[in-house]
Protein backbone atom coordinates (compact mmCIF):
# COMPACT_ATOMS: atom_id res chain seq x y z
CA UNK A 1 0.00 0.00 0.00
CA UNK A 2 0.94 3.30 -0.91
CA UNK A 3 0.10 7.08 0.67
CA UNK A 4 1.28 9.42 -1.49
CA UNK A 5 0.16 11.97 -3.94
CA UNK A 6 1.64 10.17 -6.80
CA UNK A 7 0.31 6.69 -6.38
CA UNK A 8 -2.34 5.78 -3.99
CA UNK A 9 -3.70 2.41 -3.59
CA UNK A 10 -6.86 1.01 -1.04
CA UNK A 11 -6.92 -2.51 -0.55
CA UNK A 12 -7.71 -3.19 3.01
CA UNK A 13 -8.90 -1.74 6.07
CA UNK A 14 -10.94 1.17 6.41
CA UNK A 15 -9.82 2.23 3.01
CA UNK A 16 -11.03 -1.28 1.39
CA UNK A 17 -14.08 -0.65 3.22
CA UNK A 18 -14.68 2.42 2.00
CA UNK A 19 -13.48 1.44 -1.61
CA UNK A 20 -15.88 -1.11 -1.68
CA UNK A 21 -18.36 0.53 0.01
CA UNK A 22 -19.09 3.66 -2.30
CA UNK A 23 -18.16 1.55 -4.61
CA UNK A 24 -21.42 -0.84 -4.36
CA UNK A 25 -22.85 2.59 -3.47
CA UNK A 26 -21.96 3.74 -7.14
CA UNK A 27 -23.35 0.73 -8.99
CA UNK A 28 -26.32 0.70 -7.40
CA UNK A 29 -27.25 4.10 -8.33
CA UNK A 30 -26.67 3.22 -11.50
CA UNK A 31 -29.05 0.28 -11.58
CA UNK A 32 -31.33 2.58 -10.22
CA UNK A 33 -31.48 4.77 -13.14
CA UNK A 34 -32.41 1.99 -15.08
CA UNK A 35 -35.69 1.47 -13.48
CA UNK A 36 -39.03 2.26 -16.01
CA UNK A 37 -40.13 5.63 -13.88
CA UNK A 38 -36.57 7.00 -15.03
CA UNK A 39 -37.42 6.88 -18.98
CA UNK A 40 -40.49 8.84 -18.15
CA UNK A 41 -41.41 12.78 -16.81
CA UNK A 42 -41.61 10.60 -13.25
CA UNK A 43 -38.37 11.62 -12.21
CA UNK A 44 -38.71 14.92 -12.52
CA UNK A 45 -42.12 15.38 -11.47
CA UNK A 46 -40.74 13.14 -7.95
CA UNK A 47 -37.11 14.44 -7.45
CA UNK A 48 -35.48 17.13 -10.10
CA UNK A 49 -38.44 19.48 -9.74
CA UNK A 50 -39.31 19.63 -6.08
CA UNK A 51 -35.51 20.22 -5.26
CA UNK A 52 -35.41 23.14 -7.57
CA UNK A 53 -38.36 24.49 -6.67
CA UNK A 54 -38.65 24.04 -3.20
CA UNK A 55 -37.23 28.04 -1.67
CA UNK A 56 -34.39 27.96 -3.81
CA UNK A 57 -32.33 30.98 -4.77
CA UNK A 58 -33.59 32.50 -7.85
CA UNK A 59 -30.06 32.08 -9.35
CA UNK A 60 -29.72 28.44 -8.30
CA UNK A 61 -33.30 27.51 -9.33
CA UNK A 62 -32.88 28.73 -13.20
CA UNK A 63 -29.48 26.37 -13.05
CA UNK A 64 -31.77 23.55 -12.38
CA UNK A 65 -34.71 23.93 -14.17
CA UNK A 66 -32.03 24.71 -17.10
CA UNK A 67 -30.71 20.77 -16.65
CA UNK A 68 -34.28 19.53 -16.24
CA UNK A 69 -35.33 20.75 -19.67
CA UNK A 70 -32.71 19.86 -20.98
CA UNK A 71 -32.57 16.32 -19.59
CA UNK A 72 -36.46 15.66 -20.90
CA UNK A 73 -35.11 16.49 -24.10
CA UNK A 74 -32.39 13.68 -24.16
CA UNK A 75 -34.90 11.01 -22.71
CA UNK A 76 -34.00 8.27 -22.79
CA UNK A 77 -30.62 8.02 -23.99
CA UNK A 78 -29.61 10.33 -21.13
CA UNK A 79 -30.96 7.80 -18.50
CA UNK A 80 -29.14 4.79 -19.91
CA UNK A 81 -25.67 6.46 -20.54
CA UNK A 82 -26.17 8.07 -16.95
CA UNK A 83 -27.06 4.17 -15.74
CA UNK A 84 -23.59 3.07 -17.32
CA UNK A 85 -21.48 6.04 -16.55
CA UNK A 86 -22.55 5.94 -12.14
CA UNK A 87 -22.32 1.71 -12.33
CA UNK A 88 -18.72 2.59 -14.35
CA UNK A 89 -17.42 4.65 -11.72
CA UNK A 90 -18.51 2.24 -8.83
CA UNK A 91 -16.35 -0.33 -11.09
CA UNK A 92 -13.51 1.86 -11.17
CA UNK A 93 -13.67 2.67 -7.75
CA UNK A 94 -13.15 -1.37 -7.07
CA UNK A 95 -11.48 -2.42 -9.08
CA UNK A 96 -8.88 0.34 -10.95
CA UNK A 97 -5.34 0.73 -9.49
CA UNK A 98 -2.53 3.14 -9.32
CA UNK A 99 -3.19 6.33 -11.58
CA UNK A 100 -6.37 4.93 -13.23
CA UNK A 101 -7.73 4.83 -9.57
CA UNK A 102 -6.66 8.01 -8.67
CA UNK A 103 -8.01 9.58 -12.07
CA UNK A 104 -11.11 7.73 -10.94
CA UNK A 105 -11.17 9.54 -7.03
CA UNK A 106 -11.10 12.44 -8.89
CA UNK A 107 -13.58 11.91 -11.42
CA UNK A 108 -16.09 11.07 -8.12
CA UNK A 109 -15.20 14.27 -6.85
CA UNK A 110 -16.24 16.54 -9.78
CA UNK A 111 -19.43 14.44 -10.47
CA UNK A 112 -20.30 14.71 -6.93
CA UNK A 113 -20.40 17.99 -7.06
CA UNK A 114 -22.25 18.08 -10.27
CA UNK A 115 -24.99 16.24 -9.33
CA UNK A 116 -24.90 18.09 -5.84
CA UNK A 117 -25.82 20.98 -7.29
CA UNK A 118 -27.96 20.33 -10.64
CA UNK A 119 -29.95 17.15 -9.08
CA UNK A 120 -29.93 17.83 -5.17
CA UNK A 121 -30.09 21.66 -5.32
CA UNK A 122 -26.79 21.71 -2.96
CA UNK A 123 -28.82 19.37 -0.29
CA UNK A 124 -31.34 22.55 0.30
CA UNK A 125 -28.54 24.37 2.78
CA UNK A 126 -29.30 27.65 0.04
CA UNK A 127 -33.24 27.44 0.55
CA UNK A 128 -33.59 28.87 4.47
CA UNK A 129 -34.59 25.68 6.34
CA UNK A 130 -32.22 23.17 6.07
CA UNK A 131 -32.06 20.32 8.14
CA UNK A 132 -30.19 16.76 8.30
CA UNK A 133 -33.99 15.19 9.15
CA UNK A 134 -34.77 17.09 5.76
CA UNK A 135 -32.00 15.48 3.77
CA UNK A 136 -29.22 18.46 3.99
CA UNK A 137 -26.98 18.34 2.77
CA UNK A 138 -27.67 15.65 0.65
CA UNK A 139 -25.80 12.78 -0.44
CA UNK A 140 -23.37 13.88 -2.33
CA UNK A 141 -20.99 15.77 -0.21
CA UNK A 142 -20.84 12.00 1.49
CA UNK A 143 -19.39 10.62 -1.72
CA UNK A 144 -16.99 13.59 -2.64
CA UNK A 145 -15.43 13.31 1.28
CA UNK A 146 -14.89 9.40 0.96
CA UNK A 147 -12.93 9.56 -2.33
CA UNK A 148 -10.88 12.77 -0.50
CA UNK A 149 -9.72 10.13 1.98
CA UNK A 150 -8.74 7.60 -0.13
CA UNK A 151 -7.01 10.68 -2.48
CA UNK A 152 -5.36 11.71 1.14
CA UNK A 153 -5.40 8.88 3.62
CA UNK A 154 -2.94 11.12 5.53
CA UNK A 155 -6.13 12.83 6.75
CA UNK A 156 -7.22 9.43 8.45
CA UNK A 157 -6.02 10.50 11.68
CA UNK A 158 -8.50 9.97 14.16
CA UNK A 159 -7.76 13.17 16.38
CA UNK A 160 -9.00 15.13 12.46
CA UNK A 161 -12.01 12.75 12.09
CA UNK A 162 -13.21 12.43 15.45
CA UNK A 163 -13.19 16.58 15.51
CA UNK A 164 -14.65 16.77 11.99
CA UNK A 165 -17.79 14.16 13.06
CA UNK A 166 -18.31 15.94 16.62
CA UNK A 167 -18.32 19.72 14.77
CA UNK A 168 -20.74 17.48 11.95
CA UNK A 169 -23.19 16.54 14.47
CA UNK A 170 -23.08 19.80 16.84
CA UNK A 171 -24.29 21.78 13.52
CA UNK A 172 -26.57 19.06 12.78
CA UNK A 173 -27.79 19.89 16.61
CA UNK A 174 -27.52 23.36 16.50
CA UNK A 175 -29.30 23.97 13.16
CA UNK A 176 -32.98 21.69 14.77
CA UNK A 177 -32.50 24.19 17.44
CA UNK A 178 -33.07 27.19 14.85
CA UNK A 179 -36.65 28.80 15.50
CA UNK A 180 -38.05 27.62 12.09
CA UNK A 181 -37.90 23.79 13.36
CA UNK A 182 -40.30 24.08 16.62
CA UNK A 183 -43.60 24.78 15.00
CA UNK A 184 -46.12 21.88 14.39
CA UNK A 185 -46.06 22.51 10.36
CA UNK A 186 -42.25 22.51 10.31
CA UNK A 187 -41.91 19.55 12.03
CA UNK A 188 -44.53 17.34 10.59
CA UNK A 189 -43.37 18.29 7.32
CA UNK A 190 -39.66 16.89 8.01
CA UNK A 191 -40.95 13.42 8.43
CA UNK A 192 -43.40 13.81 5.37
CA UNK A 193 -41.49 15.77 2.91
CA UNK A 194 -40.67 12.94 0.68
CA UNK A 195 -43.03 13.46 -2.49
CA UNK A 196 -45.03 10.35 -2.06
CA UNK A 197 -46.53 9.06 -5.80
CA UNK A 198 -49.07 6.52 -5.09
CA UNK A 199 -46.37 3.12 -5.78
CA UNK A 200 -45.53 3.09 -2.01
CA UNK A 201 -46.55 -0.16 -0.20
CA UNK A 202 -49.81 0.38 1.84
CA UNK A 203 -47.34 -0.55 5.31
CA UNK A 204 -44.87 2.26 4.14
CA UNK A 205 -47.75 4.82 4.06
CA UNK A 206 -48.91 4.12 7.39
CA UNK A 207 -45.42 4.16 9.07
CA UNK A 208 -44.94 7.51 7.71
CA UNK A 209 -48.13 8.93 8.50
CA UNK A 210 -48.17 7.63 12.17
CA UNK A 211 -44.46 9.81 12.43
CA UNK A 212 -46.08 13.05 10.60
CA UNK A 213 -48.79 12.71 13.40
CA UNK A 214 -46.88 12.23 16.00
CA UNK A 215 -44.66 14.82 14.86
CA UNK A 216 -47.32 17.20 14.29
CA UNK A 217 -49.34 17.02 17.61
CA UNK A 218 -46.08 16.81 19.83
CA UNK A 219 -43.96 19.19 17.68
CA UNK A 220 -41.83 20.47 20.76
CA UNK A 221 -41.06 17.49 22.55
CA UNK A 222 -40.11 15.20 18.97
CA UNK A 223 -37.64 18.21 18.14
CA UNK A 224 -35.92 18.12 21.47
CA UNK A 225 -35.71 14.43 21.14
CA UNK A 226 -33.96 14.99 17.97
CA UNK A 227 -32.09 17.79 18.98
CA UNK A 228 -30.57 15.55 22.19
CA UNK A 229 -29.87 12.64 20.03
CA UNK A 230 -27.32 14.77 18.15
CA UNK A 231 -26.30 16.80 20.58
CA UNK A 232 -25.41 13.16 22.44
CA UNK A 233 -23.61 11.86 19.47
CA UNK A 234 -21.68 15.44 19.16
CA UNK A 235 -19.99 14.78 22.31
CA UNK A 236 -19.51 11.08 21.61
CA UNK A 237 -17.66 11.51 18.66
CA UNK A 238 -15.90 14.77 20.01
CA UNK A 239 -14.65 13.03 23.01
CA UNK A 240 -13.61 9.81 21.27
CA UNK A 241 -16.21 7.52 23.31
CA UNK A 242 -17.72 6.24 19.74
CA UNK A 243 -17.49 2.68 21.28
CA UNK A 244 -20.77 1.20 22.70
CA UNK A 245 -23.72 3.17 23.49
CA UNK A 246 -22.71 6.18 20.92
CA UNK A 247 -22.18 3.72 18.07
CA UNK A 248 -25.36 1.87 18.62
CA UNK A 249 -27.44 5.63 18.78
CA UNK A 250 -26.02 6.35 15.40
CA UNK A 251 -27.07 3.26 13.94
CA UNK A 252 -30.32 3.68 15.19
CA UNK A 253 -30.29 7.52 14.23
CA UNK A 254 -29.70 6.92 11.42
CA UNK A 255 -31.87 4.03 10.60
CA UNK A 256 -34.71 6.14 11.42
CA UNK A 257 -33.73 8.57 8.94
CA UNK A 258 -33.64 6.46 6.43
CA UNK A 259 -37.15 4.48 7.16
CA UNK A 260 -39.32 7.52 8.38
CA UNK A 261 -38.16 10.74 6.76
CA UNK A 262 -36.23 9.71 4.10
CA UNK A 263 -39.12 6.88 3.43
CA UNK A 264 -36.53 3.89 2.87
CA UNK A 265 -34.54 6.16 -0.01
CA UNK A 266 -37.88 6.55 -1.97
CA UNK A 267 -36.92 2.97 -2.74
CA UNK A 268 -40.45 1.68 -3.27
CA UNK A 269 -41.48 5.36 -5.18
CA UNK A 270 -39.98 3.86 -8.79
CA UNK A 271 -37.76 6.98 -8.67
CA UNK A 272 -35.54 6.49 -6.31
CA UNK A 273 -32.10 7.49 -7.22
CA UNK A 274 -29.42 6.28 -5.17
CA UNK A 275 -29.66 4.92 -1.21
CA UNK A 276 -30.05 8.32 0.58
CA UNK A 277 -27.60 10.11 3.21
CA UNK A 278 -27.49 8.04 5.91
CA UNK A 279 -25.90 4.60 4.49
CA UNK A 280 -22.83 6.95 3.10
CA UNK A 281 -22.70 8.49 6.45
CA UNK A 282 -22.65 5.49 7.89
CA UNK A 283 -19.88 4.31 6.43
CA UNK A 284 -17.89 7.73 6.67
CA UNK A 285 -18.75 7.62 10.33
CA UNK A 286 -17.15 3.68 10.65
CA UNK A 287 -14.20 5.02 9.25
CA UNK A 288 -14.00 7.58 12.41
CA UNK A 289 -14.73 4.49 14.84
CA UNK A 290 -12.72 2.29 13.01
CA UNK A 291 -10.11 5.60 13.55
CA UNK A 292 -10.38 5.17 16.99
CA UNK A 293 -9.93 1.92 17.64
CA UNK A 294 -7.70 1.05 15.48
CA UNK A 295 -5.49 4.04 16.13
CA UNK A 296 -4.58 4.67 12.58
CA UNK A 297 -0.92 5.41 11.13
CA UNK A 298 -0.35 9.24 11.43
CA UNK A 299 1.20 11.84 8.83
CA UNK A 300 4.26 11.09 10.48
CA UNK A 301 4.21 6.88 9.63
CA UNK A 302 2.57 7.45 6.33
CA UNK A 303 5.56 9.99 5.83
CA UNK A 304 7.95 6.82 6.90
CA UNK A 305 5.95 4.54 4.59
CA UNK A 306 6.47 6.66 1.23
CA UNK A 307 9.88 6.55 1.27
CA UNK A 308 10.30 2.96 1.27
CA UNK A 309 10.04 1.46 -2.40
CA UNK A 310 6.58 0.64 -3.78
CA UNK A 311 6.48 -3.22 -4.51
CA UNK A 312 3.86 -5.38 -6.49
Amino acid sequence: MAYGNNRVEARGGWQGVLRWGFGLLWIIAGLLKLQPGMFSSALIVNVLGPNALTDQPAWLMHLMMGGVHLWHSLLPVDTILLALWEIALGVGLIFARGRWFRVTLWVVIIWSAVVWVMAEGMGGVLNGSPTLVEDSPGSSPFYAMAALLLLYPQWAKSSVLTRAAGAFWALAALIQCLPYNWSAASTGGMIGNVTMNGQEPAWVDRLNNAFILMAFHHAVVFNIVMVLVMAVLAWGYASRRISGFVWFLTIIWLAFLWIVPEDFATLFSGTATDLGNPIPLALLLWTVKYSVSSRLPTAAAHSAEDARPITR
